[in-house]
Order: structure tokens, then sequence, then C-alpha cells
């Protein structure tokens, strides 16, 4: 018998941070609405009836199930985002069904995430399904597949390291800023919003830190971020920014920003100060370690908690590849199953009719007693029928040869291939 999941044309288009640059990712990124008005579009234009569109800052992934050649879609894709034809090279097309399959298993594991083991990707994979279950965009195989994704993230978590530590600079200052400052609502001053800045800001905001000022020489690259909790300082401004903060972050160079004791001085500010430096050269003085009130971090510190964490998730790497397979070769056998699915509602309505028709003649000389009795006896003769016959196929399914003994049953049951029987 031939390969039920390979005979189920699913496809994915792929565009990430191991092939692209950031300039062509951003070309290619998609918000909610675009998203949603794309899978419209490969509904309305190539009758696509179940897709899934996954856009992070990391990648851009058309996930779709139909004939439709990926060039065409990607051809597609590139028109409407009003890239030239060349864009196509930074693309990856997976025609293969198994492929496709466990790429996606991997892509929402984390382990093709660009910080290993990233935990957010599972949201954002979540956040795809469910706008493409709001379009009425996700089927049977998509929603098992999903689903499939989802408990076996759960397992990774519960059974790996694999989401244990801060894998990146960013995600390290924000946990260590969870054991510094306990009070939210104290002020923390950040210098520098590149990407690991941005970042940082992006995971205090979203742990609750209410009281940010944020000093930046392009005040665009700030305004997303300000509210009543963020304030921007300029550039030229920055030393205001220091006198109140508890806790100060730098994600500047010392090329660019140079932080000294007396920028510090301030006789009504009582408690620790913290400063966590990530420029290389330094942006803060080494010399401030010598006042007893303030604790420095530099990146070295920083990034020794990060690739301890990352040696941890390579550690568990082995561990969830396992659990992926185990859930591949379920979703295999779930696929394998859904062949003879229509098989089975056949012989279900031709028992169903026989049993009727069996059951309408002897009724006619029965009293109501003999009619309750006839009526379950006859419905419990059907189902050990039928189960004798599911436990076979499925049996024969998994053998990979249920093809000459669906055959047979089509044959005893007089039902044709396709024909769903009244």
């Amino acid at each position: 018998m031939k390969d039920s999941l390979q005979e189920t044309p699913f496809r994915v288009i792929t565009l990430s941070h191991h092939d692209s640059p950031v300039e062509v990712r951003e070309l290619f990124a998609f918000d909610e609405q675009q998203s949603g008005a794309f899978l419209n579009s490969l509904r309305d234009v190539f009758g696509i009836q179940e897709a899934l569109l996954l856009s992070t800052c990391n990648r851009t992934e058309i996930y779709f199930q139909h004939e439709t050649d990926p060039d065409q879609i990607l051809a597609f894709l590139l028109r409407s985002r009003g890239a030239e034809t060349e864009d196509a090279r930074w693309f990856q097309c997976i025609i293969d069904t198994r492929e496709a399959v466990r790429h996606l298993l991997r892509v929402g594991a984390g382990l093709e995430s660009k910080v290993l083991g990233d935990f957010q990707i599972i949201n954002q994979v979540k956040s795809a399904y469910q706008r493409t279950a709001d379009l009425e965009m996700a089927g049977p195989f998509l929603h098992r597949l999903l689903h499939t994704l989802f408990f076996l993230n759960k397992r990774i978590v519960q059974e790996t390291s694999f989401r244990s530590g801060s894998a990146s600079v960013a995600w390290a200052c924000k946990e260590l800023v969870e054991d510094l400052l306990t009070d939210k609502k104290k002020t923390i001053a950040l210098f520098g919003l590149g990407e690991t800045g941005r970042s940082v800001a992006l995971n205090l905001i979203e742990n609750g830190y209410n009281n940010l000022i944020v000093c930046n020489r392009s005040k665009e690259k700030a305004e997303d971020l300000i509210s009543e909790s963020v304030r921007f300082v300029p550039f030229n401004n920055w030393q205001s920014a220091l006198p109140e903060s508890s806790l100060i972050i730098s994600a500047l160079s010392g090329q660019h920003l140079q932080i000294k004791p007396e920028h510090l001085q301030n006789p009504a500010f009582s408690g620790f100060r913290y400063c966590l430096d990530l420029g290389v050269p330094r942006s803060i003085d080494p010399e401030l370690e010598s006042d007893p009130g303030i604790v420095l971090y530099n990146i070295d510190q920083i990034q020794k908690r990060v690739d301890e964490a990352l040696e941890l998730r390579r550690s568990a790497i082995p561990k969830v590849e396992e659990i992926l397979e185990q859930g591949f070769t379920e979703f295999v056998e779930w696929a394998r199953d859904m062949q003879v699915s229509p098989l089975i509602q056949q012989i279900k309505q031709a028992l169903e009719t026989i049993r009727r028709e069996e059951l309408a003649r002897f009724l006619k000389k029965a009293g109501p007693q003999q009619a309750e009795a006839a009526e379950e006896l006859s419905k419990n003769m059907m189902q050990r029928i039928l189960k004798t016959h599911v436990v076979q196929l499925k049996a024969a399914c998994r053998r990979g040869d249920s093809e000459s003994l669906m055959e047979g049953i089509r044959t005893l049951f007089q039902v044709e291939e396709g024909s769903y029987p009244g």
C-alpha cells in the first residue's frame, strides 16, 4: 500500500534567519491583518482550503495542504510584496509531506529558532493556528498536526531541560533584573535600542516593570514603546535618566556612552543600585564597583549565564528529537487510520441499512417489548461486526498491506470506492 502521508500534499514555503538577512525578512513580515488577508487570497486565487501562515521576526512560513506548485505561491507572494523575482533565492520550498511535517514540529519545538529552545515560538504558532481556525482554513490534517505539536511541546517542557535557563543575553538580563529588583515600580534606565536593547525593553515591559526610562539617539525606535509606564529621554540628555534609577542597563558600547561615578551622585537616593553593562568596550566605568552601594555586572558575567543555559539546552536535543519522532510516528499512524475512515463509514452505513430492513420485517409481527429487545440486539450485533472489520483494517494499515483487504470488504458489503450508501 502506498504511504498515506505521502499521498497528502502538505508543503511549506519558508524564509528564515538561517538563510536570509534581516532586511529581507522585514520585507516579508506579516502583521495579523495582513496574515488574514494573505490566507484569504490563497483560498480565492489557488483554491487552497487548508493553510497556516507563521510570521515572526526570524521567519515567514506558509504551510498548505494542496496540489498547487509551491513555486506558483512563492511567485504570488513576491508580487504581493512588490519584491524582485530574484528574491526567491532566499526561500526554501519543501514539497515532501513527511519532511514538511517534521519541519513544523522542529520549528514549533524551538529547534530551528535563533535562540535555541525559544519558548516564544510555540505561542506564535498558536496565534497563527487560531487565525487559521478563525478563517475556517484548518481542516482535519492541520488540526491534528497542530494539536500533536502542542502536546509534544508540553512533554518537552515536562521531560527535558530544553527550555531551562536564559539562552539569550536579552532574556538573561530579564531574569537577572527579576533577581535583583523585586519591586517592579522602581525606576529602570535602559540605554540603546538596538537588537539586544530593544529585546531587553520588551521583556521588561511584558513582565510588568512599569517605570522604565529608555534613552536612544533616534526617538522613532522608541515610539511603539512609549506609554504611561515607559518614558523617553533623548540621548543628548542621557545623564538625566541616572539619578533616580535603581537599575541601569547599557546596551551601548563605550565608544558611545561612558557612565562614571559622578553621574550617579544623588544624596536623595537610598538603597542599592544595580548596573548591567552589555557593551564592548564597556560603557559603565568599572570604578563604580568600589562603591559599596552599587553592584555591577558586565557582559562576560551575563554571557556566562547564557552559555550555561545553552549547554543545558544542547544536552537535551537528543531527548527532544526522540519526543518529536514519537509524535511524528503517532501522526503517521493517525493519517493511515484516516485513509480507511471513509470505508469504515461505508461499512457502518451498509450494516445500518441491512439492520433497518430486517428489523422492519420483524417488527410487523412483534409487540412493544419484542421490538425494544430486537432494536438493542441488532445494534449490538452491528457494533461487533463493525468492530471486527475496523480492527483488521487498522492493523492492515499499520502493516502497509490494507489495499487487498479494503477491496475485499468493498466487495463483501457491495460498496464502491468513494460512495456512501444511504
